[in-house]
């Protein structure tokens, strides 16, 4: 955890291994959305959310001594990416999470890498030699095959109509904030960047709850263990840790490599849609999920690191 929590600067390998053990992490985070929207209204479960989040990301700030106050021409950038990567991004899912199925939404957004690539060569002049484009073009192959024919007897539980349509365009957006982190980066520390996003997030969050939803609030001594325990895993664990670790990741990897581990969001979503809302899957999810692991192989290998930042 000393990545986390330090200010030292981390290998290439841990950074991808933080990166990865976010999104296994963001792969439960669906079902635990839907979960806690079944007891709380939607603004209300991302409000709780962020500010369980601040209770993990405030400390590792301190910790790291990368905390100070926004120089005023950062505060726009700051906010620009607390709306986008967290406020509306967040309310986006939660909405969305009441119709849309655990499975699908893992399937969509795993299809970010590609959009990110395409965000990456334009604005970030990131290089893709030819072992990334493939790699790139067989992991989504295999999320392709996991998508068709890895899983039956999903029911009326699918999710497809608008709360599909809702996380297609968060796993948009979340690619718009890949690339506008990345930039942010540059010139910032993770600890302090993701702090501030948060921060900001929850002041927007906040004026949406307090202001415009403030009867959202009724009904809270209703809310079961299981409904709090959600909220709690979302905001401490799928907020926190693993917002930490995943700008970690962004501070050493090009964008396209740490978007590439988003094809391992899909599988690990599988086995907790079996568990938790009875999807059932096939033996193709053991071959997409291969085909995809191959290809994240090939997309961060040290070559494509070399030839690709």
């Amino acid at each position: 955890m000393r990545s986390i929590l330090a200010p030292s600067v981390i290998s290439p390998r841990r950074a991808s291994a933080e990166v990865a053990l976010s999104v296994c992490s963001w792969a439960a985070s669906f079902a635990s959305m839907k979960i806690a929207v079944s007891e709380i209204h939607p603004f209300l479960a991302v409000w709780f959310r962020i500010l369980f989040g601040m209770l993990i990301i405030t400390p590792a700030v301190m910790y790291r001594g990368d905390y100070r106050r926004p120089f005023r021409d950062e505060v726009i950038p700051f906010m620009i990416l607390a709306f986008f990567g967290v406020a509306f991004h967040q309310n986006l899912q939660f909405a969305a999470m009441r119709s849309a199925g655990v499975a699908n939404s893992n399937w969509m957004i795993a299809g970010t890498p590609a959009f990110v690539a395409l965000l990456s060569w334009i604005f970030l002049k990131e290089k893709l030699n030819r072992l990334a484009v493939g790699g790139l073009v067989i992991s989504g192959l295999g999320v392709l095959l996991i998508l068709g024919l890895g899983t039956r007897n999903l029911g009326s539980n699918a999710g497809r109509g608008f709360g599909d349509l809702m996380i297609a365009v968060s796993a948009i957006n979340w690619g718009v904030f890949q690339i506008l982190s990345r930039k942010l980066l540059k010139n910032h520390s993770p600890a302090f960047s993701i702090f501030w996003v948060n921060l900001l997030a929850l002041i927007m969050q906040s004026a949406l709850v307090f202001f415009i939803a403030p009867q959202k609030f009724s009904g809270l001594l209703d809310v079961s263990v299981k409904g709090w325990c959600s909220v709690i895993f979302l905001g401490c664990v799928c907020s926190g840790i693993c917002y930490l670790m995943w700008y970690d990741g962004l501070s050493v990897l090009p964008a396209t490599n740490v978007s590439a581990f988003m094809f391992l969001q899909p599988i690990f979503g599988a086995v907790v849609a079996y568990f938790l809302t009875g999807e059932r899957f096939t033996a193709f999810l053991y071959i997409g999920g291969a085909l995809t692991m191959i290809g994240i192989w090939m997309v961060n290998n040290r070559n494509s690191l070399e030839d690709g930042g």
